[in-house]
C-alpha cells in the first residue's frame, strides 16, 4: 500500500487555509518598514521587498477566498480543506515562496498530466519510484540579499575556470580547446542545447504493433517535455524545434531480430546495422537538413523487447550527418517487468540518455555502493543520477544554457561573499560560483530549490551544492565528487545523499577553501569563500 505523499502548502496559498488579518489601505511600491513581512488590503496580499535601496510594497497577489462548504443544519459536521492544484504549465515568482508537496523524486502524484497517468501509475506500482512528470516553473522575484557582496571584478573573469579536458581523458565533464578535433566533435553532439532540432525517426516492422495513431499523437508529449525543459533552462533565449514524419516508416523482417540493447555502444556491430539499415529505409521519406539528433521509434504497443533504447552513433544522410541517433522504448507502459532498463521509457529518463549517447555524459553515482566510505561521486543528485533530478549547474553552463555571465569566478581565494540564484529557476543573475584550485580541478557552489526538475526536491534538500570537477580522474561516474557536510546522516532523507546541501550557518572545506552559507531564502544563497 503506497504511503501518501506530504503536502505542505507553498506561501501563496496559504491565505487560503488562514485567516487573513486586514490592514489599512496599501499602495505598491510605497514605503514599508520591514522585508518580507506581508500584509492585505483591497482583496490582495502585499509583500515587502528591496527596490534597489528602499524597502517597498510589491505590486500584491490576489486573495483566494474559499468557498463555504454547506453542512446539514440538524448535525454540522466539520469541513476538511483540499489542498490546491497547482498548475505546473504556468510560471511562478520566486517571491511568492516554492510548491514544497513532495517529499522526494520517487513520490507519487496525486494529480499526474493526463497523457502521462498510465505510465505513473504503472511506474510507482512497480518500481515504487515515479521520477518526474512535470517541471516547475519559476522565475527570479524582486527579492534580494542583504548581506553586502563582493563586486564582480576582471578577477571573477570566467574564461579563468573553464578547465580543459587532458588529451589522454575522454570523459565529458572539461571545456574543450577550441580548433581541435575533440573540441569539433564536441560541438557536434553538444545536444540537447538551447539550439536544437529534434528529428523523430517512426519505424515499423513485422513484430511491431501496426500503427493505428501518427508518430505525433504518440510521441509528441516525449519531445513536448523535451522543448520545454529546454526552454525553460536557457537563460539566454532558445529556438527548438521539432519534426515528425506524417506516418510510420516500414522497416522489412524483425526490428527486434537487431537486438538492439541498452548495454550495447552505438559501435557495436548490431548498433551500426540497424544505424544503417534505419537510414536506408527512411532517406527518401525523411529530410534530414539541420537536424541534431535522431529518435528513432515504433508504435506504441509494441512489445517493449523489440527495441530498447540505445545508442546508435551519427546519422550519414543524404543532407548530411546528423550529429548522433538513440532508440527510445515504445509507447507501452504495461508489463515491463521482464524488460531490464524499462523505466528508461518515462520523459525525463529520455534526456538523460540523451546526454549519454551524444555528448557523452557519464553518471554521477561513482560505485553505487551507496557508501560515503568510497567512490560516492554525486550520490543520487543530478539529471545524470538514478533519480533524474536536474542537469548541474556546471553542466549546464558547458551545454551552453548557462551563460558565461551567470558564472563567478574564483582563482586566488582571499575572502569573498557571492550571491547565486537557484540553479533551476530562470534568471539573467548568477547561478554559479567556481573556484579554481589547479588547471584541472574545481570546486562549484550552486543553489538548490524545487524547481526545473527538481520540483519534488523536499525542505531538508535545500541548500548549496558544493561538489568538485576533478579531470584527472579517468574512471567512469566519479570526476564529479561532492562535499559532504560533517554534521549529516548519508542515510537520512528519501535518496542517497538526499541531505547533502550546505545550509545557512554552517561551514565546509575543500582543497584549502573554507565555504560558509551566510545568508538563504527565495533568492537563493549568499556564500562567502576564504582560505582555510
Amino acid at each position: 500500500m503506497r504511503k501518501a505523499p506530504v503536502w505542505v502548502v507553498a506561501v501563496a496559498f496559504i491565505s487560503i487555509f488562514s485567516t487573513q488579518i486586514s490592514f489599512a489601505a496599501v499602495t505598491p511600491g510605497t514605503k514599508c518598514s520591514k522585508i518580507g513581512s506581508t500584509a492585505t488590503s483591497g482583496g490582495k496580499k502585499y509583500t515587502c521587498i528591496k527596490s534597489g535601496k528602499k524597502l517597498v510594497w510589491n505590486k500584491g497577489v490576489a486573495v483566494v477566498k474559499p468557498t463555504p462548504t454547506p453542512t446539514p443544519t440538524a448535525a454540522p459536521t466539520p469541513t476538511q480543506s483540499v489542498a490546491p492544484v497547482i498548475d505546473y504549465s504556468k510560471t511562478y515568482s520566486t517571491d511568492d515562496g516554492y510548491f514544497n508537496e513532495f517529499n522526494g523524486p520517487c513520490a507519487f502524484d496525486d494529480n499526474p498530466p493526463e497523457e502521462w497517468k498510465g505510465f505513473h501509475d504503472y511506474y510507482y506500482q512497480t518500481y515504487r519510484c515515479v521520477g518526474q512528470f512535470k517541471l516547475g516553473k519559476y522565475s527570479l522575484g524582486n527579492l534580494r540579499p542583504t548581506s553586502a557582496l563582493t563586486p564582480k571584478s576582471i578577477d571573477m573573469n570566467p574564461d579563468l575556470c573553464k578547465i580543459e579536458t587532458p588529451d589522454s581523458s575522454n570523459i565529458a565533464i572539461g571545456f574543450e580547446r577550441p580548433g581541435t578535433g575533440r573540441y569539433n566533435y564536441r560541438e557536434a553532439v553538444k545536444y540537447p542545447s538551447p539550439k536544437t532540432i529534434i528529428q523523430l525517426i517512426p519505424m515499423y516492422g513485422d513484430d511491431t504493433s501496426k500503427p493505428s495513431k501518427t508518430p505525433k499523437q504518440e510521441y509528441a508529449k516525449y519531445l513536448d517535455f523535451i522543448k520545454n525543459w529546454i526552454e525553460y533552462s536557457s537563460d539566454g533565449g532558445s529556438k527548438v524545434e521539432l519534426r515528425y514524419p506524417e506516418n510510420y516508416i516500414k522497416m522489412p523482417g524483425n526490428i527486434g531480430d537487431y537486438k538492439v540493447s541498452h548495454t550495447n555502444n552505438w559501435d557495436s556491430p548490431e548498433h551500426k546495422r540497424f544505424n544503417r539499415d534505419v537510414v536506408t529505409a527512411v532517406d527518401s521519406v525523411i529530410n534530414f537538413s539541420g537536424a541534431n539528433i535522431g529518435i528513432v521509434v515504433v508504435p506504441g504497443g509494441t512489445d517493449l523487447d523489440v527495441l530498447k533504447q540505445a545508442a546508435l552513433g551519427g546519422l550519414q544522410t543524404n543532407e548530411g550527418r546528423v550529429g548522433f541517433a538513440m532508440s527510445a522504448y515504445p509507447d507501452t507502459y504495461f508489463n515491463p517487468n521482464k524488460t531490464q532498463f524499462a523505466n528508461l521509457a518515462a520523459p525525463a529518463w529520455w534526456i538523460h540518455e540523451l546526454y549519454h549517447a551524444g555528448f557523452g555524459l557519464e553518471d554521477h553515482y561513482g560505485d553505487d555502493k551507496q557508501n560515503v566510505n568510497t567512490e560516492y561521486g554525486l550520490g543520487w543528485w543530478s539529471l545524470i543520477s538514478p533519480t533524474t533530478g536536474d542537469l548541474t549547474i556546471w553542466e549546464k553552463w558547458i551545454l551552453g544554457f548557462t551563460l558565461d555571465s551567470q558564472v563567478q569566478c574564483v582563482t586566488n581565494p582571499g575572502t569573498t561573499t557571492h550571491w547565486i540564484a537557484p540553479s533551476s529557476v530562470k534568471t539573467s543573475e548568477s547561478k554559479i560560483v567556481v573556484i579554481k584550485t589547479s588547471n584541472t580541478k574545481v570546486i562549484v557552489l550552486e543553489s538548490i530549490r524545487p524547481a526545473g526538475l527538481y520540483y519534488k526536491i523536499p525542505k531538508a534538500s535545500q541548500g548549496v551544492l558544493v561538489y568538485t570537477v576533478d579531470l584527472n580522474v579517468k574512471e567512469r561516474d566519479i570526476g564529479m565528487k561532492l562535499v559532504l557536510p560533517k554534521n549529516r546522516n548519508p542515510n537520512k532523507g528519501p535518496f542517497f545523499l538526499a541531505e547533502a546541501p550546505l545550509r545557512v550557518g554552517e561551514t565546509i572545506n575543500s582543497d584549502g577553501v573554507t565555504i560558509t552559507i551566510i545568508e538563504s531564502g527565495t533568492f537563493g544563497d549568499v556564500i562567502k569563500v576564504e582560505k582555510s
